[in-house]
């Protein structure tokens, strides 16, 4: 929050500056913000997107309680596409990521897992979570944090 007022006052907002401010500051608050708010949703020990549901401990994913099978390649990918969510990642992101930096292999078989999620997800349950952005790679879009 930004305010003119400089005393300290109880507004329920989690952290406020007072004007004149220095924006690289306001940067560096924006950007530590939702570091913090990334690290608490991967610690989470479930992640949800409208009705699709991971559970961390269990390594279980459903959609409106109904269990999805994924191998855990697809259910790191998934979890990886989840926490940055509204985020392109590259296909090389993706592959350092999930498969680990030392992967020897072609970026397509981030393609061919792609459509392995798409298949068990997207297309069953006709709702398309999981967007390509061409020349780019994938993300995937929750329609409530536009």
């Amino acid at each position: 929050m930004l305010t003119a007022k400089d005393d300290i006052m109880d507004t329920g907002a989690n952290d406020y500056m007072t004007k004149p401010f220095a924006i690289e500051e306001l940067l560096a608050r924006i950007r530590t913000a939702l570091r913090k708010r990334r690290v608490e949703s991967f610690n989470s020990k479930t992640m949800e997107l409208e009705k699709l549901c991971m559970d961390l401990e269990k390594y279980t994913v459903t959609y409106n309680d109904n269990i999805i099978d994924l191998t855990k390649r697809e259910f790191d990918l998934l979890k990886y596409l989840i926490i940055n969510k509204n985020i392109v990642l590259s296909r090389d992101k993706i592959l350092e990521t999930v498969w680990g930096f030392d992967y020897f292999g072609d970026t397509n078989v981030v393609d061919v897992y792609i459509r392995y999620l798409r298949s068990k997800i997207d297309d069953i349950y006709n709702k398309k979570f999981i967007h390509t952005i061409r020349g780019v790679g994938y993300m995937i879009k929750d329609e409530k944090e536009k």
